[in-house]
């Protein structure tokens, strides 16, 4: 129920932020709370039982909230400033895992400090409670720590060869099956610190840490990533235009790895970015808080158009608006069991007073009546493919909803626009790519991506581009 002193808020807030992608499954507003928790930004919440436990920022603090009465019962300082490597976890005794800096602290549901593991020595710590076995840590300087749980004791540690050292930036290991880790860094080049980006496959065989493959992608900023059994998903920025959100997926191919899908978040013509938290549900959909900038000021002042998002192989499943205010971004999410939670920043002006807001989501619900409508989506394919040169785009139209096809690269830039907001005929049309960009100038052998946007309907695909 909602609190009387915020009653009149609310009401306005569930009228704007209730717009649903129509597709059955999607997952509906059940409420929307104020949250009696001060600070500049919320970094990543997890739900153990009916709480919520949250990272916040200036103050650099951990703090539970009450699920049932939206109250705050306990907050924790922290020690270090808030680095991006901070993330909370669960733990299989339903405890809260964190990392201060280089010491990471196991709490109870109570405030009661468990154990402390010193790990200072190999710089500051990022969490993965990914595995039910053993809490993984990685450090700035590329340290993969594994402790005990119950007792916070070092299992084994590795110092991994990864080229994304930095006291700074992002890095975080997600512990998947057998001892093997995905590792996630930004790469220092050149005179900035942040331009670039990687994920590591590191095996544990006999004792020793062995890299498998790696994916590196210069110009990009930031990563943060997870894992849903082969397939991985993270999150990045381009350099330009600024800080523009992307997201990647990658198939693990034990050996190898296939680049299978990367969405511009805001679209070609917009600025846009997710997280910093993502999680994947049980119908193996990546959900990720969006925000999109509506002018061209970089630092934000035009405003957002927040959005909470759910893509399935590079495809949008729904979206659910979540803009009351011109300044309103989510932050984070979280999933247990039968909700998906979101946090969202709210503020009336540019750097004004800030609310933050608790929306509770139903989950996702399949449609299990066979005579219920099914609602068509176009199809999308490329010809051949690997192309020497020259393909072809094959696609349906199943109205006359503007049409637009583009060709990205894998740094999800823009390549070349072959149909841009037209109006088709419903039915089948195809359309040729040349191998050159909006310049006519040949591209490079490589991994592209097409993309056709169409009403509420997005998708894209891998094609490769031969010579």
């Amino acid at each position: 129920m909602m609190r009387t002193r915020n009653y009149l808020l609310v009401i306005l807030w569930i009228n704007i932020i209730v717009s649903l992608v129509a597709q059955n499954g999607a997952p509906q507003i059940v409420s929307v709370d104020q949250l009696s928790i001060v600070g500049s930004d919320v970094y990543d919440f997890i739900i153990i039982n009916n709480a919520a436990y949250l990272r916040i920022g200036q103050p650099d603090q951990v703090a539970k909230v009450n699920l049932i009465t939206k109250q705050t019962e306990w907050s924790v300082n922290m020690n270090s400033p808030h680095n991006t490597l901070d993330e909370l976890v669960k733990t299989p005794d339903n405890n809260l895992c964190y990392a201060d800096g280089g010491l990471i602290v196991k709490l109870s549901a109570q405030r009661d400090t468990l154990w402390v593991c010193d790990l200072s020595n190999y710089g500051h710590f990022s969490l993965s409670a990914s595995s039910a076995e053993f809490l993984t840590c990685y450090s700035t300087s590329s340290h993969l720590v594994l402790l005990d749980y119950t007792s916070g004791q070092i299992i084994n540690h590795w110092s991994i060869i990864t080229g994304g050292v930095s006291s700074a930036g992002y890095h975080n290991a997600y512990a998947a099956a057998d001892f093997t880790f995905y590792l996630f860094d930004d790469m220092p080049m050149g005179i900035e610190w942040n331009t670039g980006i990687k994920l590591t496959k590191v095996k544990i065989i006999n004792g020793m840490a062995q890299t498998l493959w790696f994916l590196q992608v210069d110009d990009l900023a930031g990563i943060h990533g997870l894992a849903d059994g082969n397939n991985i998903y993270f999150t990045t920025r381009q350099i330009e235009p600024w800080n523009n959100g992307l997201i990647y997926e990658v198939a693990d191919q034990g050996t190898n790895y296939l680049v299978e899908s990367i969405v511009d978040i805001a679209g070609p013509d917009s600025v846009g970015y997710a997280g910093p938290s993502i999680a994947v549900n049980d119908n193996h959909q990546l959900i990720l808080p969006i925000s999109i900038r509506l002018g061209d000021d970089p630092n934000g002042e035009d405003g957002y158009n927040g959005a909470i998002m759910a893509y399935h192989q590079g495809n949008l499943v729904w979206r659910i608006n979540q803009s009351t205010m011109p300044f309103c971004r989510p932050l984070a999410v979280a999933i247990d069991s039968t909700k998906i939670y979101s946090i969202s920043c709210c503020h009336q002006t540019y750097g004004g007073l800030r609310t933050y807001w608790l929306t509770e989501l139903s989950t996702t619900v399949a449609n299990d009546d066979p005579t219920a409508p099914t609602i068509p989506e176009p199809e999308l394919s490329c010809y051949p493919n690997p192309c020497q040169g020259r393909c072809t785009i094959k696609f349906s139209q199943i109205d006359n909803s503007p049409t637009t096809v583009a060709v990205y690269n894998i740094k999800g830039q823009l390549i070349c626009t072959l149909i841009n907001d037209q109006k088709l005929s419903p039915g089948e049309h195809t359309v040729a790519w040349d191998g050159k960009n909006d310049n006519s100038q040949p591209m490079a052998a490589g991994i592209y991506f097409y993309k056709m946007t169409s009403g509420g309907f997005s998708s894209s695909k891998k094609m490769i581009l031969l010579k």
